[in-house]
């Protein structure tokens, strides 16, 4: 299933992109969205970054995901490759639960829009179980449209000094 959620900030692209880094913003993201991280590996090699971070969602999958994944929660590693000049980011997701059969990868960007920039996600959740794959995906991706969306209005409070 296709992923691509695209949100407006009243700033420039390179306004967004350094208001959005950072332990300070990391932590207002995770808390708003009930997740529990913790930093694997981090390292900066001129503009290029690379993250690694174990995530440890508070919330229970719905009960179809439970029933197919065999766990009411579940943790994954998230890798994060920036470029700080290009504001461009590539991400996959390592599940923790049934590995082989779950990918999920993507690109995010942030490019000058009117009035501001936008922060365009996209990418692919792909869950590889016969008869449950699709309707997994498609609450997987309800769920992250949400989690944007609530990670939006922190980073709008957050660029403005909130």
């Amino acid at each position: 299933m296709q992923i691509r959620i695209s949100h407006h900030f009243p700033v420039s692209p390179r306004e967004y992109w350094e208001g959005t880094r950072g332990s300070d913003f990391d932590e207002k993201i995770a808390s708003a969205g009930e997740i529990d991280v913790v930093v694997v590996q981090r390292r900066r090699d001129g503009s290029r970054t690379y993250d690694e971070l174990r995530m440890s969602p508070r919330k229970e999958l719905p009960a179809l995901a439970q029933r197919a994944l065999g766990t009411s929660r579940f943790s994954y590693v998230q890798v994060v490759e920036g470029d700080d000049d290009t504001m461009t980011t590539s991400w996959k997701v390592l599940s923790d639960v049934i590995p082989d059969k779950v990918r999920c990868a993507g690109t995010s960007r942030v490019i000058p829009a009117p009035g501001g920039c936008e922060r365009i996600i996209e990418g692919e959740i792909k869950v590889s179980i016969p008869l449950l794959g699709s309707a997994i995906e498609k609450v997987v991706l309800e769920q992250l449209e949400r989690s944007y969306e609530r990670a939006s209005e922190v980073i709008r409070r957050h660029l403005a000094g909130a």
